[in-house]
């Protein structure tokens, strides 16, 4: 071989090296930094309470753009996601900017939609069906910047609506689309029996919180329950979803709407009424146990995780603790998600500020809740001192001796709100308790 060669492959070589090592280097600096920044919000969370905190950058910038991501990548089991779809999408939104995670994700809900009507005019049932809920869970989450005062709010919400309903046909036994009546509106969900055989089931009741829609709660768990034989139902109440549209707010009394829910369940001839559970998260972690409290008809009761003061609970929040002027200093995506949410209780979507006062006398007495109940939350929520306040207070004072508090770890991935970014380890504690709690 040549010297020429020699000198030149050992160049190569050399090169290869530095590469490397310049790789090794960035590696370990990018990991460095994404530990330093889940530490940070970590502190952060122990001061003041943020449902909206990863603590895995997963990537952007934008802490608040960044929890949006984690949530719908977990719903990737559920087939709420794909892993790809996800992040091409992202690496096309400019960071921390709403309009261009809109515009992205419509973009994204636009293909997969047509994959999917391409699918079910080929006569592919469950691929189509496959398709068109991705797409109906990228629509949801190009909605969530949104302010409803914006012509696409309304339209968006339809569309998801729309491509959910028709994807809910296309299971078998289809997944039933409700309108429950209550105070001149109706309350939208949906029912997915197990199967035809007729048999009773014990049944799992979904409820979302201040930002969810019916859809996106059955890429939250609605598998795991069908696979474990468990019907499932979940619906809208006032507050959530398209309802504000129509003047109807979250309230402080929502054991009313859902004792409207609880009928309906009860009517279903496959329901067990003596294994009926009722699952709330984030909000619905207040709306749950009002209801069980009220109404005994509750058999087991989730709440990821208790609330039982919802002004105390806001009054930790950073919407609380912020003044207007820092409020103004917000990032356009967080300034905009948090006013959505304003929004929801009534309020005008710039009175980010007032939220909390909207919350006063929104209180549970846990004491009342006599059914078995399981209370599981992230450890980063836990972290929070007010948060873990409210988890054992409802804990201790909960009369039914099966109670459980689960706290998920940081080394699953599941700290973040509701745990939603382990959805395979949440629906496993739930279910598992679920499970030995009716077989007693």
């Amino acid at each position: 071989m040549s010297r020429k060669l020699l000198t030149s492959s050992a160049a190569v070589v050399l090169l290869l090296g530095v590469w490397t090592l310049a790789g090794s280097a960035i590696m370990a600096w990018a990991a460095d930094a994404a530990k330093e920044s889940a530490n940070v919000q970590l502190e952060e969370q122990k001061e003041t309470y943020d449902a909206h905190r990863p603590y895995v950058k997963y990537h952007f910038d934008d802490v608040e753009m960044d929890f949006v991501l984690e949530w719908v990548l977990g719903s990737t089991p559920f087939g709420g996601c794909e892993i790809g779809e996800a992040f091409y999408t992202a690496g096309q939104i400019k960071d921390g900017d709403p309009r261009s995670w809109q515009e992205q994700w419509e973009a994204t809900a636009q293909r997969v939609e047509a994959k999917g009507r391409e699918f079910l005019a080929a006569g592919h049932a469950i691929s189509a069906r496959e398709a068109l809920i991705r797409a109906s869970n990228y629509y949801r989450t190009a909605l969530v910047s949104v302010m409803p005062d914006d012509p696409k709010f309304k339209r968006l919400g339809n569309k998801l609506r729309s491509v959910f309903k028709e994807a809910a046909k296309l299971f078998d036994p289809p997944m039933v689309y409700f309108e429950i009546p209550f105070e001149g509106t109706a309350l939208p969900g949906y029912y997915r029996k197990v199967d035809n055989s007729g048999k009773k089931r014990p049944t799992l009741i979904m409820i979302g919180g201040g930002e969810t829609f019916a859809e996106e709660l059955y890429v939250y768990i609605a598998p795991a329950a069908i696979k474990r034989g468990y019907n499932f139902l979940t619906v809208d109440l006032p507050g959530q979803g398209m309802l504000p549209l129509e003047g109807k707010f979250f309230r402080p009394d929502p054991e009313a709407p859902l004792k409207k829910v609880l009928d309906y369940a009860l009517q279903q001839p496959e329901v067990d009424p003596e294994r009926l559970a009722a699952y709330g998260i984030s909000g619905g972690g207040y709306f749950v146990p009002r209801l069980a409290a009220k109404d005994k008809r509750v058999k087991a009761a989730v709440l990821n995780s208790a609330v039982i003061d919802e002004y105390a609970l806001f009054k930790s929040m950073p919407n609380a603790k912020a003044t207007p002027e820092e409020i103004k200093q917000w990032g356009a995506f967080k300034r905009a998600t948090a006013g959505v949410v304003s929004w929801r209780w009534g309020l005008d979507p710039t009175d980010i500020s007032g939220l909390a006062e909207a919350n006063q006398g929104w209180q549970v007495d846990p004491a009342q809740v006599d059914c078995p109940t399981l209370i599981i939350i992230g450890s980063g929520e836990y972290a929070n001192e007010e948060v873990k306040r409210q988890q054992q207070a409802c804990l201790q004072a909960l009369p039914n001796p099966n109670k459980k508090l689960v706290v998920t770890p940081e080394d699953l991935g599941a700290s973040s709100h509701c745990v939603g970014e382990n959805r395979s380890l949440m629906s496993e504690i739930v279910f598992n308790w679920l499970d030995e709690t009716f077989k007693k």
